[in-house]
């Protein structure tokens, strides 16, 4: 039996960063990617609904994959209209079933006034704008693919926006809708302060106290929506994650006794502290409470809501202090937030001759993404936010984010580049934008900080398959300017190495604020000069060991060093190669800051 005549459609709906990057903690974020995830699963299984149609991207509807939101499917060109607005309400209807469920977990008091800003912000006005495209399979699929991307790109840029009315007291996620309230209370921010304090259910870990924090139907939707049986942790557990793995290794008594001090405090309601982890017995509770920062009277009451007396407190800390002396270490204040893309994806699909080339590329991502699921765990020191194939969203503890980052992206390019191994010169890589942050940065500036090393990173010059294969770390250190480092992933070795430097005590820890004087001058230096500027540097700032084995340990890190700049500048582009923006020294300069830094662990 021949097949029908077939279109092949592409769905697609928005907005995703900027619905995610609405988010003051980790769990928003977290269900933010989810709920995207959701909504993408249930438009995908409606468009290829039955034994008619098949997906070309993603390659299947797996488990272990997050759906992105663009989805390419070849349906029966007389089904493809009917099918393309099946997935449009089914997303609709999964979104107003997420948002229900919160309203019913929420359960907090509610009026006509509640209900209109409730009916306008999730039905009338829900935040989503649904585009789709088919276009006859007439031609070759690489025409056909081009002329339907096209299609959907117009489609976009011509698109209008709907205009609600937002009155009043805005919310804290994004500032920008009404924040829900009765008519009892003209202003939210009472209303807020009237449920975390009546209500038992609301935790102040869902919402801060005094109506600091006041959510509109979409925040409530991200901090009440069940959507994952995982428990994703707060950026405090995050910093401290290492340490808390140390000290399940070679403290758990002194773990225990902490445990069982913290627990013998109740808050103003009765109840015992909150457990955010609940899956962990051995430590159920936040990271926050393993610094000694968090142990005020002030910050115990704002952020559990207890009462503590001064003696009840010098027993708290001694407790941590016997905790920290048993592990020998301290907890780093210090995460990373990290975004992997893949580089030139666009430009690889316009390539592909059949649907059978472009789902074999879906299907390498799913088995690139099968991988992330196995590997990004917290065992790993990795907390996976999303994994959409060529685009990963996570949280690392400072000693593992940069390891994890570099092997993430060494097994894109191993997977991935099998697609299509006849093409010349055929590579897929990723690049990534990586920020080291304070636990307690706001999180919308830290995704701020993120989106500008995503855009650092993708400043490199690309090769014919869009390819940049590059990472850009900024650490963003508490009263002080961010550092920003660009490389190559693979002379990220170097770095590598560097950090061990610095932990033997084979450089002085100044040296690399000298290198970043010595690169705002070694751009309009001959080759040779600036060999003799650095290795005078090095030997100045390298510890005194036998002489001749001094020259050559110095000689070598400074041809590595070398090489590693040359590196760099040749990934330049123009505007950046006359010194105007950056050079590669300056690159290498702030990435040996950020190694000092990551060997001290975040103390400065």
């Amino acid at each position: 039996m021949s097949e029908p005549p077939m279109s092949l459609c592409i769905f697609t709906f928005s907005p995703v960063q900027s619905f995610i990057a609405e988010a003051r903690r980790s769990e928003d974020l977290f269900n933010g990617s989810a709920i995207l995830v959701r909504l993408a699963q249930a438009a995908a299984q409606a468009l290829v609904n039955g034994d008619q149609g098949t997906l070309v991207s993603p390659a299947s509807l797996g488990k272990t994959e997050d759906v992105p939101n663009v989805v390419v499917a070849r349906l029966p060109k007389e089904l493809a209209e009917e099918r393309l607005t099946n997935a449009r309400d089914a997303l609709l209807k999964e979104w107003q079933g997420i948002a229900e469920a919160a309203r019913r977990e929420a359960k907090l008091t509610e009026d006509n006034m509640w209900q209109a800003i409730w009916q306008r912000q999730v039905y009338d006005c829900p935040p989503w704008q649904v585009f789709w495209v088919c276009v006859e399979e007439n031609t070759e699929f690489k025409k056909v693919y081009e002329e339907a991307s096209d299609r959907l790109n117009s489609l976009k840029y011509s698109r209008t926006f709907q205009q609600a009315c937002e009155e009043g007291e805005k919310d804290s996620l994004s500032g920008k809708r009404s924040a829900l309230h009765t008519r009892e209370y003209k202003r939210a921010r009472a209303y807020w302060a009237k449920m975390v304090d009546v209500l038992p259910h609301v935790l102040t870990s869902k919402i801060k106290p005094g109506g600091r924090e006041r959510l509109d139907s979409i925040g409530l939707i991200k901090r009440f929506a069940k959507l994952s049986s995982r428990e994703f942790p707060s950026t405090s557990t995050v910093a401290s994650w290492d340490f808390y793995q140390l000290a399940e290794k070679k403290a758990q008594a002194e773990l225990q006794a902490y445990r069982e001090a913290i627990e013998k405090f109740c808050d103003t309601k009765g109840r015992k502290i909150y457990a955010t982890r609940k899956s962990d017995s051995l430590w159920p509770y936040d990271g926050d409470l393993f610094f000694g920062e968090t142990l005020t009277r002030q910050r115990l009451e704002t952020n559990y809501g207890i009462e503590v007396g001064e003696s009840e407190l010098t027993g708290l800390k001694e407790a941590l202090e016997k905790l920290r002396k048993a592990t020998g270490s301290r907890p780093s204040p210090y995460y990373a937030l990290i975004h992997l893309d893949g580089d030139g994806v666009g430009k690889k699909k316009h390539e592909f001759s059949s649907a059978e080339e472009h789902r074999a590329f879906s299907a390498k991502l799913l088995e690139f993404s099968e991988w992330v699921r196995r590997n990004v765990a917290p065992e790993q020191g990795g907390f996976l936010i999303y994994n959409g194939g060529d685009d990963i969203l996570m949280m690392a503890s400072l000693d593992h984010a940069i390891p994890l980052a570099c092997q993430i992206a060494y097994e894109y390019k191993r997977t991935v580049s099998q697609t299509l191994a006849g093409k010349e010169d055929w590579l897929a890589t990723m690049s990534a934008g990586i920020v080291i942050a304070h636990h307690l940065a706001p999180l919308s500036r830290v995704l701020e900080t993120l989106h500008g090393a995503e855009q650092n990173a993708k400043h490199f010059m690309p090769d014919k398959w869009g390819n940049k294969d590059a990472v850009c770390v900024a650490l963003t250190r508490r009263g002080g300017e961010a550092v920003i480092a660009r490389s190559p992933w693979d002379e990220l070795t170097i770095f590598n190495e560097w950090v061990q430097y610095f932990r033997e005590e084979k450089f002085s820890a100044s040296l690399p604020y000298l290198l970043a004087e010595d690169a705002r001058v070694s751009p309009s230096m001959p080759a040779e000069a600036q060999r003799a500027m650095l290795r005078y540097r090095l030997t100045r700032q390298s510890a005194k060991i036998d002489s001749k084995q001094s020259r050559q340990f110095i000689e070598g890190r400074l041809d590595s060093l070398l090489k590693w700049v040359d590196s760099i500048q040749q990934k330049l582009k123009p505007s950046d190669k006359d010194g105007s923006v950056t050079h590669g020294l300056v690159e290498v300069a702030n990435w040996l800051i950020i190694a000092r830094f990551l060997f001290n662990g975040g103390k400065e």
